[in-house]
């Protein structure tokens, strides 16, 4: 009779075990089954807008810790640090203003807050920052971090496109973070004409954006590892965890498609941004573009950090002060 009861109570484990593993196989073939379908026509190079964060602003943080396997703060901490390190040594007067372009859930505007708090001798009133994102959702989530943090007068998140930089003065801001937004948008120039058009010209701009990792970049680990990582395992482990496939795919397609690092900084140089003299009777056509500081290899090549500083040339590529 006890052989009997065991037998039965391990039958009926057993039997519940295998309810439950049925079950998450299916739940699993469900998502695998979207992704498949996802992956016969992937969503276009464009597809990474506003109306697409507002899909994945629910989860964005906790599938992004994961796909980084938690090391998407320690990029966007290093970021900060290097920007105001560079901005705070070179520019004297305060306040510092920083502009957070797809500040998202303001991971970076809150570190900036924070870094300033660390090291300015007045760090409340030494620093203000604005961070803008086409997302209302993901700016939602953000205004509740700041609110919790305590951080609503130094920080000001707003919608806003990073293409067309409405209510921001040229030449107004010291420093400008863009983490892993630039190669959502379809036309950067446009982006990075505006970072230009309102940075002072002492000011600095830093880019963090993914890449695939070559084996320059990258070496050996960087480009049999974590190439075929962001190739393959980002857009599943992202569409699961998410629950929203097309959007991850989306997040891989746009990595592949972005230039790798010595593309990126020809990108930046050549650009010919329209500057307005500030003498009219002054008949030389000013344009700017960027001067790279420094390009930092992270991750194993497939993150890069971009430092840039604006610059102004001439028809004649004489670099002036016609600006600011």
């Amino acid at each position: 009779e006890t052989f009997a009861s065991v037998s039965s109570s391990s039958s009926s484990s057993s039997f519940g075990c295998m309810g439950i593993l049925s079950a998450l196989v299916v739940m699993l073939a469900v998502v695998v089954g979207l992704v498949w379908n996802q992956a016969a026509s992937p969503p276009s190079l464009d597809y990474g807008t506003g109306s697409m964060f507002d899909v994945i602003a629910g989860r964005y943080d906790f599938v992004n810790r994961a796909l980084a396997l938690n090391m998407d703060l320690s990029w966007r901490r290093i970021m900060v640090s290097k920007l105001f390190e560079d901005v705070a040594t070179t520019i004297s007067e305060r306040p510092l203003q920083f502009l957070d372009l797809a500040t998202g859930t303001a991971d970076v505007s809150i570190l900036l807050a924070q870094t300033a708090a660390a090291t300015e001798s007045s760090p409340m009133s030494g620093i203000q920052i604005k961070g803008v994102d086409p997302s209302a959702n993901m700016i939602a989530i953000g205004r509740d971090k700041v609110q919790n943090l305590q951080l609503e007068n130094v920080i000001q998140l707003e919608l806003g496109d990073a293409r067309e930089l409405k209510g921001i003065d040229t030449g107004s801001i010291h420093g400008i973070t863009m983490a892993f937004g630039i190669r959502n948008v379809m036309e950067k120039d446009l982006v990075a004409c505006e970072m230009h058009r309102v940075l002072t010209l002492k000011g600095t701009v830093a880019i963090l954006e993914f890449s695939e990792p070559t084996l320059e970049d990258g070496g050996f680990v960087g480009y049999y590892l974590a190439r075929p990582f962001i190739r393959h395992v980002v857009p599943w482990v992202g569409a699961i965890l998410s629950g929203k496939p097309r959007e991850y795919l989306h997040l891989q397609n746009s990595i592949s498609h972005f230039p790798p690092p010595s593309e990126f900084t020809t990108f930046l140089e050549s650009l010919s941004c329209p500057v307005a003299a500030d003498d009219d009777s002054n008949q030389l056509k000013y344009h700017g573009r960027f001067r790279m500081k420094s390009v930092t290899q992270l991750n194993f090549g497939s993150v890069q950090l971009y430092l840039a500083t604006p610059i102004i040339t001439t028809t004649t590529t004489t670099t002036t002060n016609a600006k600011h």
